[in-house]
């Protein structure tokens, strides 16, 4: 009789709501973990900035010129202007997913020099290229939502001057530039750039195509976008 009561005791308090609640181990709701979108940085938009260069160009002998040069020995080189200057740069870009496109424009403030070379060594001739002003269009890709690659193709005028004692000699120079580069975007609105650009001047003006010229820079720049 006591062995009933007392099982029929056990059962009720196995039963109940309190104890079954701490027998019966407790189901975890596992979190809905949303998936990650990624984020895309906007560069479409204008930007004002500047670069400092290192430019090193040449100042060759063409055509009949050159031929009576290397026939006596001669080489066709005449300068190696070159030098460090700075430039001011502003543009637009318009981004189409991970591709963009722009146009922009470039003046450069300073000056690339050189001595004479060649048959010209020490004759006290200094060569300049100067005053140059740039503009280009640009297309690129954004290899990261921060970082863009790109390539750029534009139109430069120039100025050439040599020098010899105190008369010197000025003609225009304008040519292709073909260049690229990769801009990285550090905030909102700062990124920096590093570039190689190279304008073919083609014949100098005035010599009846003798004298040639092109330039190359190295850039390193940083741009305000807004």
């Amino acid at each position: 009789m006591k062995t009933s009561i007392y099982g029929a005791a056990l059962a009720v308090l196995v039963s109940s709501p309190v104890l079954a609640g701490d027998l019966v181990a407790p189901v975890m709701e596992q979190p809905v973990i949303a998936a990650e979108q990624p984020v895309f940085q906007t560069w479409t938009g204008g930007y004002i900035g500047g670069n400092i260069n290192y430019g090193f160009g040449s100042l060759d002998a063409n055509d009949d010129l050159a031929s009576i040069l290397t026939t006596n020995g001669f080489s066709d080189n005449l300068s190696e202007p070159n030098g460090v200057s700075g430039a001011l740069r502003a543009g637009y870009d318009w981004q189409f997913g991970r591709g963009l496109f722009g146009l922009g424009a470039e003046y450069n403030f300073g000056s690339y020099d050189g001595d004479g070379e060649g048959i010209l060594a020490g004759s006290g001739v200094d060569v300049e290229i100067q005053d140059m002003a740039t503009i280009f269009a640009r297309g690129g890709y954004l290899v990261k939502d921060n970082f863009l690659a790109y390539g750029l193709l534009g139109y430069s005028q120039a100025e050439g001057e040599v020098s010899l004692g105190g008369d010197s000699v000025s003609e225009d120079l304008d040519g292709v530039t073909i260049g690229f580069g990769g801009e990285y975007m550090f905030t909102e609105n700062w990124t920096g750039y590093a570039e190689y650009s190279y304008t073919d001047f083609g014949d100098v003006d005035n010599t009846d195509g003798q004298l040639e010229a092109d330039l190359q820079q190295i850039k390193f720049g940083v741009n305000y976008r807004f």
